[in-house]
């Protein structure tokens, strides 16, 4: 949810947490309605759990410390009501999020356990993972005049999917890709409350692991110092005397940075004042601003022969490329960010159509899947039978250069994301279908030399393609007894689905999930709908093809 979106939406979130009753997984009690205890840089007005009061067992003054997990305000006060004095515990510490009934079981005369199906993680740094487990948290307890309170507590909260919705939201981090163009998305979700500090400290600290180590870049100079405080319109960043000694492009840099993702994820924010060491920052010009969210236009592909945007009365050619590609009889194609060349999977390999000349053979291997063009002019490309064989070619030269996928399998789709610093890898198994983003990483000259740590995402069935949805999420199509679907599938969050995508048989990314496309084998391209169906576009096609 964007912050526009979440301030719009404030009076009806607190009316669906009093509604609910509980935020935290509960079994009994309610919730105060007054007072609400607002922090500085809350986003979102949340109920107060209620304190302990007197003669409360065991069992329930654990049942009120779960309970008490729904409220972040001022470091989880109300949660810490619950503990003995010195008890070391941190709310954020750990997320688990469950569905599960809590029975607490008594272990012994001082201690309870709880046991739950974990479906969903978020650790300490804020990044949102999919689990499937099975976990059993162990509390202690002692008597404070003549009271239970907890002694010992496992770290961090837990939440019910619909409590955790309520209490949590997803704020983008952006960090550099090498070239500097673009600014990518880092998920994480945070507590609504003193959000721009979270926000400040997490970017001082850098990208998550499989995007550090060379794939993106903070302008933030590491070891430094961060805080925030956010009076809207207004957020005021403090950064430590180290960003002062940075050049004026670094600071600039800084101030883009910090620019995009504040205001992002806060929604009502004109401006962003960023000071070091108490002074202002000196920063060079404010010119070529990178971007965040690269869009594209229309829907790409091709029709009885022809290739260029897909339209309800046939095929427009692109103005740049006209019908020089329509020759390679293409089966699958990318087309170039500023729509003046593509990749073209045809009979004889992919060949690169440039603005001028002659269609040029790149990769003439058999079994080719389709290929990717990224934004910086690499061809990528790569049998189906034979992972390890994915190279990135330039037009210029001609030259591949091998960008191995050690992985074992049958390629289904490789696409590269918009900003170049990721790349989507779809594999069938014989242990079923392998989903990951990998990071691309590059040498001076953009050269991509190496990929690194998989982020590995869940989709289930047998996979028939998949593709870029926006910076922040994939899909994938897949298809089982139950049908064929599309699986939107999150870099660090919830995914959705959307059913009934029966005859099916390609999908492509668009702007955000309102702009997937399916292709059916009779050649009607569908979207999906608000209400979760899919409306035929009343286009045709005999394949679609990518958008950088």
């Amino acid at each position: 949810m964007s912050g526009s979106m979440r301030a719009g939406t404030a009076v009806a979130l607190l009316v669906g947490a009093l509604l609910s009753g509980c935020i935290a997984i509960p079994t009994t009690g309610g919730v105060q309605t007054v007072p609400l205890d607002v922090d500085p840089d809350e986003l979102t007005p949340i109920a107060q759990p209620e304190s302990p009061v007197a003669g409360m067992t065991q069992a329930e003054i654990l049942r009120g410390f779960l309970r008490a997990g729904r409220g972040p305000q001022n470091d989880y006060s109300v949660a810490r009501e619950y503990l003995a004095p010195g008890v070391d515990w941190s709310g954020t510490a750990q997320v688990l999020i469950s569905s599960t009934t809590i029975d607490p079981v008594a272990v012994d005369e001082t201690t309870q356990t709880i046991s739950l199906a974990v479906t969903a993680e978020v650790d300490a740094t804020g990044r949102y993972s999919v689990e499937s487990s099975q976990q059993t948290l162990a509390y202690g307890f002692t008597q404070v005049d003549g009271e239970w309170r907890i002694s010992s507590a496992a770290a961090g909260t837990v939440l019910t999917p619909n409590g955790f919705s309520l209490a949590f939201d997803e704020f983008p981090l952006y960090f550099y890709d090498p070239s500097f163009q673009f600014l990518v998305a880092d998920a994480r979700w945070f507590p609504l409350t003193r959000v721009a500090s979270r926000i400040v400290a997490e970017m001082v600290a850098g990208p998550a692991p499989w995007l550090g180590s060379g794939v993106l870049f903070s302008a933030i100079p590491g070891g430094t110092s961060g805080q925030a405080q956010y009076d809207a319109p207004q957020v005021t960043v403090t950064l430590g005397p180290e960003v002062r000694l940075e050049s004026a492009l670094a600071q600039r840099r800084i101030i883009w940075q910090l620019e995009t993702t504040l205001r992002g994820a806060l929604g009502n924010v004109t401006d962003v004042s960023v000071t070091s060491d108490g002074l202002p920052l000196a920063p060079a010009a404010d010119d070529g601003r990178p971007e965040s969210q690269p869009q594209v236009s229309g829907v790409f592909g091709g029709f009885d022969g022809a290739i260029g945007t897909l339209g309800t009365d046939g095929v427009t050619p692109i103005a740049d490329i006209g019908a020089r590609a329509d020759q390679l009889a293409p089966t699958a194609a990318s087309l170039a960010r500023n729509r003046d060349s593509l990749a073209v999977l045809g009979a004889g390999g992919v060949s690169f159509v440039g603005p001028t000349g002659a269609p040029v053979l790149i990769d003439s291997r058999a079994g080719l899947v389709a290929p990717s063009l990224d934004p910086h002019g690499y061809v990528w490309t790569v049998p189906a039978a034979n992972p390890r064989g994915l190279v990135a070619t330039s037009p210029d030269d001609g030259v591949p250069h091998d960008v191995p996928l050690d992985v074992d399998g049958t390629v289904v789709a490789v696409e590269v994301a918009r900003d170049g610093a990721r790349l989507l890898v779809v594999l069938s198994t014989p242990q079923g279908p392998r989903v990951f983003v990998v990071g691309i990483l590059r040498d001076a000259d953009l050269l991509p030399v190496a990929l690194g740590a998989p982020l590995e995402l869940a989709a289930s069935g047998t996979v028939l393609g998949g593709t870029w949805v926006d910076a922040q999420r994939v899909a994938v199509l897949v298809t089982s007894s139950t049908g064929t679907r599309a699986e939107v599938l999150a870099l660090g969050g919830p995914g959705e689905r959307f059913d009934d995508a029966d005859d099916a048989v390609q999908i492509v990314g668009g702007n955000g999930v309102e702009g997937i496309r399916v292709l059916t084998s009779d050649g009607r391209v569908l979207r999906p709908s608000s209400a979760g169906v899919w409306v035929d576009t009343g286009l045709v096609a005999s394949f679609l093809g990518t958008q950088q």
